[in-house]
Order: structure tokens, then sequence, then C-alpha cells
């Protein structure tokens, strides 16, 4: 499948942002890969993923979800993960359902969030 203009511009947007988060970490001091998971609240490798890899389709709801509870986040990169809204809104290419399951998964409340 080709990728079409849109796509390319939206997978760009996607990356920054994710670089942007990735940034946001460094300058809170969390400099390797080990110290930007814990943080997150995530496992090394997801971590990994998120911030380093721009060909991934980003982050599902359910990490985004546990990123957002983790405690220790700094706040900085909250704030760049608070802005889900653009995912949400369609912004990173997504077609329609795939947008409506994410925003479906992301807002829907789980035993573990409820924790």
């Amino acid at each position: 499948m080709r990728r079409t203009r849109k796509t390319r511009r939206a997978k760009a947007r996607q990356a920054s942002k994710l670089a942007e988060i990735r940034q946001a970490l460094i300058a809170a001091g969390c400099d390797t890969t080990a110290k930007q998971a814990a943080v997150l609240g995530v496992g090394r490798s997801t971590a990994w993923a998120l911030l380093n890899l721009d060909k991934r389709a980003g982050p599902t709801a359910i990490v985004i979800k546990r990123i957002r509870s983790s405690p220790n986040l700094p706040p900085l990169a909250l704030r760049k993960f608070e802005d889900v809204e653009e995912k949400v809104g369609g912004l990173y290419g997504h077609s329609e359902r795939r947008t409506q399951a994410f925003r479906d998964k992301l807002l829907t409340r789980t035993a573990h969030n409820d924790a």
C-alpha cells in the first residue's frame, strides 16, 4: 500500500510529537531507556519502541492510559501525553474506524485504572 502525502505528513506529525516527549524526558534527567521506562510506567522495550521508532503506529490507548497514570511522569512529559486529542481527532492519518476504536479504548475505564 502506497502512502499518500497526507499520510506521510500525519506520520511525521506523530513522530515529531514522540520526539518532543523523548526530549522532555531527557530534560527531566531521564537520559536512558531504563529511566524513561521507569517514569513512563512501561517496560524498557515498550519505552524504547515508543520513543525511538518513527515507523510504528504510535502508542496504543492502553499504553497511553498507563503512562498518563504514572505518578513519576515529569510534568512537561505529562502535558505532551495530554495532547492525545490529536490522535483521537484523527490527525495522524488513521481511518475513522481506527480512530473511533482508539477513542473507545482510551475512554474505557478498567479495573486496573480504578485501583
